[in-house]
């Protein structure tokens, strides 16, 4: 997870990208999840008016907090 979005923007982009390389499956879902669920969303659109689902529900994963999906 990034806690320091400046410092984050100072990393050559090499470094960057083998931070996400060693992303888990679990990370990586939580990074997408995070994007679906932001501010950036607002500037989507979406023509069938469809909305973002849990990728974890969507995929039938059991969330990391212990609930199971819907």
């Amino acid at each position: 997870m990034i806690t320091d979005p400046e410092q984050y923007r100072r990393l050559p982009e090499a470094d960057r990208w083998e931070a996400l390389e060693r992303m888990t499956p679990e990370e990586s879902i939580e990074l997408g999840e995070a994007l679906l669920t932001s501010e950036i969303m607002d500037l989507a659109e979406f023509p069938d008016d469809d909305r973002p689902v849990c990728l974890a529900v969507s995929l039938g994963l059991t969330p990391l907090y212990g609930d199971r999906p819907g």
